[in-house]
């Protein structure tokens, strides 16, 4: 698993956020800071591993890129 990254404007160790993470039918789930379920994954793990890559593409990703994605996060809340 890969080092967390901290979010824009934080700076120290980042904090494990346990609250993301929930099962539903067996199946893991992990919830954007947008609330969006990203899922599903085996095991809790797998989980914690999507949320990881997640995070590295969240912070790789070109603003048009993350632009298109922040729409379709809250479209599918709606």
């Amino acid at each position: 698993m890969q080092n967390p990254i901290n979010r824009a404007g934080e700076s120290g160790s980042v904090p494990f956020r346990h609250n993301r993470f929930f099962v539903v039918g067996g199946d893991w789930y992990f919830n954007t800071r947008e609330g969006a379920p990203m899922g599903p994954f085996d095991d809790r793990r797998e989980a914690e591993q999507g949320l990881y890559d997640f995070l590295e593409f969240m912070t790789l990703a070109e603003p048009k890129i993350l632009s298109r994605l922040y729409a379709s996060l809250t479209l599918s809340r709606e």
